[in-house]
């Protein structure tokens, strides 16, 4: 079955702005993508791993001596 009145012309322009909005939000989002992939490729530091050598870490204060000072 088909529709009674069917104006291809009056549909073209009721439904441009919901099909340029689509395609604006998968833009978007496919830029988003491409920037997320591109930030986590170029990040060699994983979460957890220690950053830098392990020499660069601060040291624990010494402790005091168990010697007597007289």
């Amino acid at each position: 079955m088909s529709a009674p009145r069917t104006n291809i012309e009056k549909q073209k322009r009721h439904h441009l702005v919901p099909i340029v909005t689509i395609i604006a939000i998968l833009i978007f989002v496919g830029l988003g993508f491409v920037w997320w992939l591109s930030d986590e490729t170029t990040d060699p530091i994983m979460p957890g791993e220690v950053a830098g050598p392990v020499d660069d870490l601060p040291q624990p204060p010494p402790t005091p001596s168990a010697t007597p000072s007289q």
